[in-house]
């Protein structure tokens, strides 16, 4: 498994429940549903680290994942349409993904952006992107 399995997910969750996402809101459920699992051993930290092969960077919009956002930077804000499917081991989270889906995206970027970590680290943003990456201990919080 990977965060780009991770993102699948998501949008095959979202393509099933009718709900559009962009890009930006990608990122943030994927950011906050993982930060759920990991505070509510939904997943442990060994399953995590294995999930987290590609980690989130500290951009101005907050956490992002690089390969991610530049698979689906083509759509700008456009909902993502794909025909993906959801990977079991993902499934115990979808009710955090739903939940994270039925947000304003702007909102959570607000509330990531009052996180410790990303606090700390935004002077190393230049423009809209930073080389910082989230560890697991920081995407947990």
């Amino acid at each position: 498994m990977s965060m780009l399995d991770f993102a699948h997910h998501i949008i095959a969750v979202a393509n099933e429940n009718d709900k559009k996402i962009t890009n930006l809101q990608l990122q943030k459920v994927m950011y906050f549903s993982l930060k759920d699992a990991l505070k509510h051993n939904t997943f442990t930290k060994e399953q995590t680290e294995y999930i987290y092969d590609v980690p989130f960077e500290v951009w101005r919009y907050g956490p992002v994942v690089r390969k991610v956002y530049e698979l689906y930077k083509p759509n700008g804000a456009s909902p993502i349409v794909e025909n993906e499917h959801e990977i079991d081991i993902f499934k115990p989270i979808n009710k955090s993904i739903l939940k994270y889906l039925d947000e304003d995206p702007f909102k959570l970027v607000r509330d990531s952006h009052e996180e410790k970590f990303w606090i700390d680290n935004e002077k190393y943003i230049s423009g809209w992107r930073s080389l910082i990456s989230y560890g697991v201990d920081e995407v947990m919080g």
